[in-house]
């Protein structure tokens, strides 16, 4: 006879396929789909942002969800927990979905305001809000999952609201938090506490340097904290200010680094609804063609001879941003190269970029877009692909780029070099070109390395198939988390 599954909330800030800022919105979805596959009754809740299409993804009402009040502070807010499904051709994940129009749909960005890309200075009333819907929701359904996983600092109150308000409804629930990232911990000033409904003797819980602080919560609440990068997790044990002290409070509790994978529907070259041309069976006459659509994306002349390097630079990584902007003029000295720009920044950086544009008309372009199908172009089109994160963690960008054959070129942020393994000109063996930003030399070495790799086909091909040959899948990953939550749920 077969046990009963595992069921598992997993509550994130954002998620595909309703949305995605982040890598987050990525794993969100693959990670789902991947523990399903694994047999695991998981299920996903986020907010519907406004630019979320209810038509479109087809969110319906939850009649005994309709206009719940969500207290906060003296106030109840009303919210709407509609229902919606993820879909793969394999599998089905059911998603919930919190409506509420002032911390929510009136909304036409997610963290950030869409046109100043300024944070929202409402972003931790609004997730605690959500968090609070989380707990309401599992009440009112008499859902008591076996596991809540939670993610990153947006949804770190869950697990304190589970165990402080419904101490013995939830008894039995354990709660899982990973962290992708210690940088991004949701910080609020001390009058916020009202507006948690808990009693003040737990106010020390909710407390780091004088700030109210989502992340320090979720670390004192969960059961098990995880994070994708195994180097990442060393070094925040190793060093306190990665992740501003909050590490100490880990404590004896179990803290695993667990890989994380790409989606194998989703990011797939021979199947990818996204770009120009679908890979089939000739892998050159692929990326020949994904980069003729790619360049005229970008309003610039196509030149087979000339390789085109693909480079993402988003708001939050102002070292990465900086960091080009004053390598420009040595990395553009050579001609015999394309930097297409796909950029999220704010209007003092777009003045920068597009003076680069008139500067260096003939070798860069730059696109100021969240749309996703311009990342999945960038990859298919673009022969090399340059990265001065030092940011990200999870390399998820760097998995792309391998998997649709554009060679990586990467600052040594965290990057494992088991799972991207470094090139070697003498041995043509590896694929990944991995640098120290503070050793420019190195940097400019690997782009005049990259233009000579261009010219000889057939080392370009072997270093191509050295990368694509990576698996960069849940498999393991997925394993090891059912894995985890079935020794919490046992008590080991």
């Amino acid at each position: 006879m077969n046990s009963k599954p595992i069921n598992v909330l997993y509550v994130t800030p954002e998620s595909l396929p309703y949305v995605r800022i982040h890598s987050l919105g990525d794993i969100s979805y693959s990670f789902v789909m991947a523990m399903r596959d694994e047999g695991v009754d998981i299920r996903l809740m986020m907010p519907r942002y406004g630019i979320i299409s209810e038509r479109m993804h087809q969110i319906h009402f939850i009649n005994r969800l309709t206009n719940i009040k969500i207290p906060m502070g003296k106030e109840l807010i009303p919210a709407s927990i509609k229902s919606s499904s993820m879909n793969t051709p394999r599998t089905k994940v059911q998603a919930y979905i919190t409506n509420n129009e002032k911390y929510f749909s009136s909304h036409k960005g997610i963290y950030r305001d869409a046109k100043t890309l300024e944070l929202y200075p409402d972003n931790p009333e609004r997730y605690m809000y959500f968090d609070k819907s989380v707990v309401e929701t599992c009440n009112l359904i008499e859902w008591v999952p076996d596991i809540v996983h939670i993610v990153d600092g947006e949804s770190s109150l869950v697990p304190a609201f589970f165990k402080l308000l419904y101490p013995e409804k939830f008894q039995k629930t354990k709660f899982v938090l990973t962290i992708h990232n210690f940088e991004e911990q949701v910080e609020a000033g001390k009058l916020i506490y009202d507006n948690l409904g808990i009693p003040k003797k737990f106010k020390n819980d909710f407390y780091h340097k004088n700030k109210f602080n989502f992340l320090k919560a979720g670390i004192i609440y969960s059961d098990a904290i995880t994070t994708s990068n195994h180097l990442y997790k060393q070094a925040i044990l190793d060093n306190p200010e990665l992740s501003n002290g909050l590490a100490e409070f880990i404590g004896n509790k179990e803290f695993l680094s667990i890989p994380i994978g790409i989606e194998p529907w989703t990011w797939d070259p021979k199947r990818d609804k996204l770009i120009a041309y679908k890979m089939e069976y000739d892998f050159e006459d692929f990326k020949y063609n994904n980069k003729i659509d790619l360049c005229n994306k970008f309003g610039i002349d196509f030149d087979p001879t000339i390789p085109v390097f693909g480079l993402i630079l988003d708001v939050n990584e102002y070292e990465a941003i900086d960091y080009f902007t004053e390598n420009a003029a040595e990395i553009f000295k050579n001609e015999n190269l394309i930097v297409l720009t796909i950029a999220r920044v704010e209007q003092k950086y777009r003045n920068t970029f597009n003076l680069l544009q008139k500067k260096y008309k003939r070798n860069f372009r730059v696109l100021y877009t969240n749309d996703l199908s311009y990342f999945h172009q960038l990859f298919a089109g673009s022969d090399f692909y340059l990265s001065f994160d030092n940011h990200e963690p999870t390399s998820l960008n760097v998995m792309y780029a391998a998997n649709y054959g554009a060679i990586p070129i990467v600052n040594d942020y965290f990057i494992d070099r088991k799972i991207f393994k470094p090139y070697d000109p003498k041995k043509n063996d590896g694929f990944a070109m991995i640098f120290k930003k503070e050793d420019k030399p190195q940097l400019y070495d690997y782009i005049r390395e990259a233009l000579k790799i261009f010219d000889d086909k057939d080392s370009l091909n072997e270093i191509i198939e050295n990368a694509r040959s990576q698996k960069f899948s849940w498999n393991e990953g997925a394993k090891e988390y059912k894995s985890l939550y079935t020794r919490l749920i046992k008590g080991k």
